[in-house]
């Protein structure tokens, strides 16, 4: 008689049984690895669940269930390890058949990560290039602009108000369709509103939104601010008649202030007036339209020239005892001239006949760190130096910050050094002993949190070949 086991993959389950019967593990392969997981974790036999995971990244057919399974599983290590591997190869692994089969969450978490190693134009495109299988799984960005609104930083939005008469009766709001400009969704939000408390006359409430939490998906902790300038109008219904328009400089949107604009644009008389133009009496309608510029914080410092890093250690007493050479990698990036920077802290010592450990601190451009995968640098923003011959001369302070008001910062200073595709990385081997940056006394180590901030507060600039 056959037993059916829906949820397990038949390989899987041939695999577990070898297993079980006889130690084997000569079918356990990168095709059916996670599959081999998900069955050991059902039938809780917790000596197959090592082979699975350690099975190497590379080889896996699909690392993203491979990340959504240790993340259901708990296995916190692991999922933070295969998303480490999803941010470094992401170019390619987007052009995978996998990248096609993960779900709306999953895709708008990938995509809203800082440490992604893609730029948006490759985003962009490989959204565009695979649209009609991405919209088949419930995208929540609409591609009907192909992938220009995830590359271009202008655009318009424009909305129909219909049935004019009655929208200047409603209390509720009116919202156009959304369009995916630099990743996120954007809207135009109108309303008729009384000024001042008064029931007599209305008001038109004009506001751009970022409509983040469209089609259930939050963006709230991952959305980067955004830097906008725009123009509100009116558009004229009667040709060589001026628009209504409003402007903004620039102004900063993000998760806690995601509408800007109007609350009194103009008077719904006014607007309604047939000699103003505005108002198409026969079609009981007017048009809004927003020009609107967008440039994500990051672009802002593309062609920048200096800027601050910074880096916490976590958990600096575990860090203290791991091994010589061990190292950590700041998550954050700073771009400046276009290439990512990071910061790079390693234990070292200062000489083999000592067991007393260093903190090694150093400055790192993460576009081409050797035995690594690349960061790619924003290329496409690069018009004056090319990606593969980079050279850079920096000066930088590098600083332990002070936990203590009362306390200064611990400093010290590199200057004119080179950073390029053979030397990307440069600092002190020896900046601190471990004793010394841990004791409360000198201010940097924040007992209660076991933890060390970095900075490095540095200057580039492009240095004759």
């Amino acid at each position: 008689m056959a037993v059916e086991v829906p949820d397990v993959e038949p390989k899987a389950f041939q695999v577990m049984l070898s297993f079980i019967y006889s130690g084997d593990l000569d079918d356990l392969n990168g095709d059916n690895a996670m599959a081999v997981l998900y069955a050991a974790k059902k039938y809780n036999i917790p000596r197959l669940v090592g082979p699975s995971l350690e099975f190497p990244i590379s080889e896996l057919r699909n690392v993203f269930l491979a990340f959504a399974q240790t993340r259901l599983f708990d296995l916190e290590d692991f999922s933070h390890r295969y998303l480490v591997y999803i941010d470094e190869n992401a170019e390619t692994l987007m052009k995978s058949e996998a990248f096609l089969q993960i779900d709306q969450k999953l895709l708008c978490e990938i995509l809203d990560r800082d440490q992604l190693q893609i730029t948006e134009e490759a985003i962009g495109v490989e959204l565009y290039q695979s649209q009609t299988n991405l919209i088949s799984h419930g995208l929540p960005y609409s591609l009907q602009f192909p992938s220009h609104g995830r590359i271009w930083t202008k655009w318009t939005l424009l909305m129909d108000i219909e049935k004019a008469s009655e929208f200047k009766r409603e209390f509720h709001c009116r919202y156009n369709k959304s369009v995916p400009i630099r990743g996120l969704l954007w809207k135009i939000r109108a309303q008729a509103k009384s000024k001042n408390g008064s029931t007599d006359e209305r008001w038109l409430r004009f506001f751009l939104c970022c409509a983040a939490s469209e089609n259930g998906i939050n963006y709230s902790s991952t959305v980067p601010n955004i830097g906008d300038a725009f123009v509100f109008r009116i558009v004229s219904q009667k040709n060589g008649a001026d628009n209504f328009t409003g402007k903004f400089g620039e102004a900063v949107l993000s998760n806690k202030m995601n509408q800007w604009g109007f609350i009194n644009f103009i008077s719904i008389p006014e607007l309604m007036d047939p000699d103003k133009g505005l108002y198409d009496e026969n079609e009981d309608k007017f048009t809004l339209a927003i020009d609107l510029t967008v440039q994500n914080e990051r672009e802002k410092h593309i062609y920048e020239s200096n800027g601050t890093i910074e880096m916490e250690i976590e958990n600096l007493s575990e860090f203290a005892r791991e091994a010589f050479g061990s190292g950590r990698f700041s998550e954050s990036v700073l771009y400046i001239k276009g290439f990512p920077w990071k910061i790079m802290a390693l234990i070292n010592s200062k000489n083999e006949s000592t067991d007393q450990k260093w903190l090694g601190f150093y400055l790192w451009c993460a576009a081409a760190e050797k035995g690594r995968k690349e960061a790619k640098p924003l290329t496409s923003s690069r018009t004056d130096i090319e990606a593969e011959n980079w050279n850079f001369k920096c000066s930088a302070t590098l600083r332990i910050v002070s936990q203590k008001s009362d306390r200064a910062d611990f400093s010290r200073d590199l200057s004119g050094q080179i950073f390029n595709e053979t030397s990307n990385s440069s600092g002190f081997s020896n900046f601190i002993t471990f004793t010394e940056l841990m004791n409360p006394s000198k201010g940097f180590y924040d007992k209660d949190a076991d933890k060390v901030k970095l900075a490095i507060d540095f200057i580039v600039k492009e240095a004759d070949n």
